[in-house]
């Protein structure tokens, strides 16, 4: 009788899972006979860009040249379909265009290990020892770059694991910050950092404080201005100036038939805040 309960059980997780897969389009599971559901919001919050309205992240890579240098960290699983992979990738071109070099790591697709372990424990923390074979290059790349773009979903209200994991292992002290007889120093005066981050709370706005929409304006200058501080507090840490954040709290449902056209006005607002945030406003010291 547990046998035939246990059976049971894994059937209905299976199905359950493969009707959700199926919608998604995460993995396309090859002959399932699931009825595909119409109404993909009712299955999946995630945000799915249509396959003919993606657009590839184009990078130029880092020179030796003189060219300023915008360092993308993103940290999305679905980077291909997603909506933040359509920001990135619209940013990206943005800086492009600028004539700035670009270079992107997509931290799920290079393998990026975000755990903190105790053998590097006191090379982040401290500074002590070697640093780590996989976080030097991560490093050269921080060094060479004017602007570092973060870039992740939102999901707890906060840098996704794998994202944050990259903040810590790779901006450890001796590099990103030391010891002086007044207190902590950041090491990397002169960059700025921002965040794209993709969100989907109450749809009250899209980009920094004060970017409501006149809907819970008050709430949304609150988070905001949470972001604000912790995000002025990491800057300050590592030398750097924070350049703001641009949160976007207005998506199309998947299913919108005006999809094409609110893609496009959310790429042409992102290259409105991203010249008005890095080209517009002094850099905060």
């Amino acid at each position: 009788m547990k046998k035939i309960i246990v059976a049971a059980l894994c059937s209905v997780f299976s199905l359950h899972c493969y009707a959700a897969d199926s919608v998604s389009h995460a993995s396309a599971p090859k002959g399932s006979s699931v009825k595909e559901i119409t109404n993909i919001d009712a299955v999946t919050s995630a945000s799915i860009v249509p396959k003919q309205l993606r657009k590839p992240i184009v990078q130029t890579g880092f020179t030796d040249g003189s060219a300023k240098k915008v360092l993308f960290v993103v940290g999305d699983p679905r980077l291909d379909s997603s909506l933040e992979g359509f920001l990135v990738a619209t940013a990206a071109e943005f800086f492009k265009k600028k004539g700035y070099e670009v270079e992107v790591r997509d931290l799920y697709k290079i393998g990026f290990n975000p755990v903190l372990t105790a053998e590097n424990f006191y090379h982040a923390k401290d500074g002590f020892g070697k640093t780590p074979d996989d976080i030097k290059p991560e490093q050269a790349l921080v060094s060479k770059a004017d602007y570092i773009i973060f870039c992740y979903p939102n999901w707890h209200d906060s840098p996704n694991a794998i994202t944050k994991g990259y903040m810590e292992r790779v901006f450890s002290k001796q590099f990103a910050y030391r010891d002086t007889p007044k207190g902590l120093e950041g090491m990397l005066k002169g960059k700025g950092v921002y965040t794209i981050m993709n969100a989907g709370w109450l749809g009250g706005g899209q980009g920094d404080v004060g970017d409501g929409i006149g809907k819970l304006d008050k709430v949304w200058d609150k988070y905001l201005g949470a972001y604000k501080v912790v995000d002025d507090d990491t800057a300050g840490f590592w030398g750097t100036a924070n350049l703001g954040r641009f949160v976007n709290d207005q998506s199309p449902s998947n299913t919108d038939p005006q999809y094409a056209q609110k893609l496009k006005a959310l790429g042409e607002l992102l290259d409105q805040h991203l010249q008005r945030d890095f080209f517009q406003r002094p850099e905060k010291k």
